[in-house]
């Protein structure tokens, strides 16, 4: 039987550590919550399963109890995106290409993002980190998708192909808060 990748983040401190810091995706709470009250518009179950740096949410979508369900991520500012069409692949997108918004951005500009381009917007925003709080974020990285069992790691451009791909579901997955204010949808830019 695979163990889920919750639970392996909830049993293995250094991974839920790593995905924490740097990756930003932490689950060490007993209970997760939002910032204000959300549900899907759509009124498909949300389940909260992680938190970022900047109190944002990470939510599992829809019917069942398993990861094969999407996960969106609500910031604090009313503002969502699909993450990913599971939970594997949002980790894949927030571990290995966690500017993906930004590249996204970037191809609206008129840049093309091939795999070379990936690796030098990751690069960038990995020594701001570097510089900053002085970590290995490539080293950090490898040994995250190892503990998780994600390695080995898909290219770059496939990840955005991916992320390219689930702009077509954000319109099912708007989130409304109490007040009937729908977030805007899609990754925020850099």
């Amino acid at each position: 039987m695979t163990t889920s990748l919750l639970a392996r983040l909830k049993s293995d401190r250094e991974a839920a550590t790593l995905a924490c810091h740097p990756f930003e995706f932490d689950t060490d709470f007993d209970t997760i919550t939002h910032i204000e009250p959300v549900w899907l518009a759509s009124g498909a179950p949300l389940e909260p399963i992680a938190k970022d740096h900047g109190g944002g949410t990470y939510f599992l979508c829809g019917e069942g109890d398993g990861e094969d369900r999407p996960v969106v991520h609500a910031d604090s500012e009313g503002h969502s995106g699909v993450m990913g069409a599971t939970l594997r692949d949002a980790l894949l997108l927030k571990i290995a290409l966690p500017c993906a918004g930004a590249a996204l951005y970037r191809e609206r500009q008129g840049r093309t993002m091939d795999e070379q381009a990936l690796e030098a917007l990751r690069a960038e925003e990995e020594a701001e980190l570097s510089e900053d709080y002085e970590l290995d974020v490539p080293a950090m990285r490898v040994e995250l998708l190892e503990r998780l069992g994600l390695a080995p790691l898909p290219p770059l451009t496939e990840l955005l192909e991916r992320e390219r791909a689930l702009e077509a579901l954000e319109p099912q997955h708007a989130l409304v808060n109490e007040d009937g204010n729908v977030y805007r949808q899609g990754l925020e830019d850099d």
